[in-house]
């Protein structure tokens, strides 16, 4: 399974945000409450997903009777705060684990309100809601949680009171403490409905993810383990990307997500190759019973002789086990799988350097625009040769301005050309990978040694097909062969459609050399004779083209004030 599913957030609803207390207790709860303040009605009684026997108001046994009326309660909270941008409510949002039964669950939530009255003296709302209609297509909310809505003040015999500032203060650790002990209230409930791999897991729910890897490793979790241990972190949807993509169009946020949810499943599928082939490992196969005690006491001089002899086939009557060769298919995807998570990260880097580079290559383009404006005039008239001085002076000083301008706007043209070799995967037509699936390959190599010297032995032994008169070919090598055999195929095929599609626009196109023919014929051109362009080098070329535009513009404007002094 992928990491525990514990969630537990904390969060603000105030004014000035927009919101009400009223309107979140409805949402939540799934009733119809009438704001007395605003006048306003929020209807939330048709609602689906609420589990309204459920919902359940929790005080402290001194609370006045009307806190348990919840449109009273929460128009009673409003009141309460006179500001305009008053904190009205605080929420906790819980995960809770799919392996307990409904009562577990209620019972669960509960325990937790409780020990947040009793901690706090404040009224807590609780409302569960089920898993989301459209969870098995993997959008929306896709396990059992609960709403903890909270009351910002503490309530007493006669109305609120105090607020409740020591959640407000994140060096008080208070909401880190709410944190472990909800982990530790759900492994509890984990362990008494009899799931105890379950509940050690949810206890170090609230850790990060290398927390909860190193208690997996201490309570020898080895699957939990390897599962995890090589798992990229995920993306939300977010409520807009759930709303467009419900309506059936893609979106980014959603291929980004799907891609890392893709990626970790191939991780889950690794790691339980791992343990499939770990089950069945051949073992040893026993000894025959022995029929006479001369045949047995000759097979054991024999293991003595052989260990005094230095051949260590067998150790203390025991024999040594061969070492363990993985098929090629599963050395190959795990080697994909990790080299496009180390390309990925490179990715997401290296678009975040451009991003940056792209902006500061903007602002030297206006720079040397606004420069441009600002060049000085050459001097005319009667007193034209007394200002000739200043005038090559400001000249002068205007000319290393604008050299150092155009300087820097080449460093990041040149930077942004370099970050586009990180950023793409090799093109068809490329005979070597691009710099970045390199180092992603580098990088792999230095996190996963075992398993890069497993793919060089599997890049060795994968040849071409052997002949089926060479009977000693292994089997792991005949289907590393056979793999990488079907993708020669398919790449010669896809070659062959680019040829033909390439002769085609050969014979409607004018006449090319010799040079720029063979370069069309093997993909690496255009019509025009010119290799295509990604959006990347298309971006790249229209800054250049503006700055060679710009270059252009101040040399006829330089021609041009030479040309009316000569005209003087």
């Amino acid at each position: 399974m992928p990491l525990a599913p514990y969630h537990m957030s904390v969060k603000t609803i105030g004014r000035s945000q927009g919101r009400s207390a009223t309107a979140a207790c409805a949402y939540r709860s799934g009733e119809r409450i009438e704001d007395q303040r605003t006048g306003q009605v929020f209807d939330y009684s048709r609602r689906g997903g609420v589990e309204r026997p459920q919902c359940a108001i929790f005080a402290p046994a001194d609370a006045p009777a009307w806190v348990q009326d919840r449109p009273a309660l929460w128009n009673a909270v409003e009141a309460a705060e006179t500001r305009k941008n008053s904190t009205v409510a605080r929420e906790f949002e819980i995960a809770l684990p799919a392996d307990l039964d409904s009562e577990a669950r209620q019972a669960l939530v509960a325990q937790f309100a409780t020990a947040l009255v009793e901690r706090h003296g404040m009224v807590v709302d609780a409302s569960i809601h089920g898993p989301d209609p459209d969870a098995a297509h993997g959008q929306g909310n896709r396990n059992h949680h609960a709403h903890v809505l909270c009351s910002t003040r503490r309530i007493e015999p006669d109305g609120f009171g105090a607020k409740v500032r020591e959640l407000d203060d994140q060096r008080s650790g208070e909401v880190e403490h709410w944190r472990t002990e909800f982990a530790a209230m759900c492994g509890d409930a984990l362990e008494r409905a009899g799931y105890p791999e379950q509940a050690a897991r949810w206890r170090a729910g609230h850790m990060h993810k290398a927390g909860q890897i190193e208690a997996a490793r201490e309570r020898g979790d080895v699957a939990f383990v390897a599962e995890n241990e090589n798992r990229v972190p995920g993306w939300h949807y977010g409520p807009n990307v759930i709303q467009i993509e419900r309506k059936g169009r893609s979106t980014d946020q959603g291929d980004k997500v799907r891609a890392r949810e893709g990626l970790n499943a191939e991780v889950i599928d690794l790691a339980q190759a791992r343990e499939r082939l770990a089950a069945e490992r051949v073992m040893p196969a026993p000894a025959e019973p022995e029929r006479r005690y001369g045949l047995l006491e000759a097979a054991r001089e024999m293991r003595r002789a052989d260990v005094q002899q230095g051949r260590d086939r067998w150790l203390l009557d025991v024999p040594v086990a061969a070492p363990v060769v993985r098929p090629p298919e599963i050395v190959l995807r795990e080697w994909k799988a990790e080299t496009d998570r180390q390309f990925q990260g490179f990715q997401d880097k290296a678009s975040q350097v451009d991003g940056y580079a792209r902006k500061l290559l903007s602002v030297h383009e206006r720079r040397q625009e606004a420069h441009r404006r600002q060049r000085p005039q050459a001097p005319a008239g009667l007193f034209a040769a007394v200002k000739r001085t200043t005038y090559e002076a400001a000249a002068k000083a205007w000319e290393q301005t604008r050299a150092a301008i155009q300087k820097r706007i080449e460093r990041l043209s040149g930077q942004i050309d370099k970050l586009a070799g990180y950023m793409r995967r090799a093109f068809s037509w490329e005979a070597e990978p691009s710099a970045g699936e390199r180092l992603a390959e580098r990088k792999a190599g230095l996190a996963q040694p075992a398993l890069a010297a497993e793919y060089e032995r599997v890049k060795q032994e994968a040849g071409p097909m052997v002949d089926i008169a060479n009977p000693g070919e292994s089997a792991a090598r005949r289907r590393a062969g056979a793999l990488v055999g079907h993708e020669r195929a398919e790449r010669d095929g896809k070659l062959a459609a680019k040829l033909d599609a390439g002769i085609e626009a050969l014979s409607a196109s004018p006449a090319l050399d010799g040079r720029a023919m063979a370069d069309r014929m093997a993909g690496k051109a255009g019509v025009d004779g010119k290799p295509p362009q990604t959006e990347q080098e298309k971006r790249v070329a229209e800054a250049r083209e503006k700055i060679r535009a710009s270059r252009d513009k101040e040399r006829q404007e330089r021609e041009q004030g030479k040309d009316r002094g000569r005209g003087r």
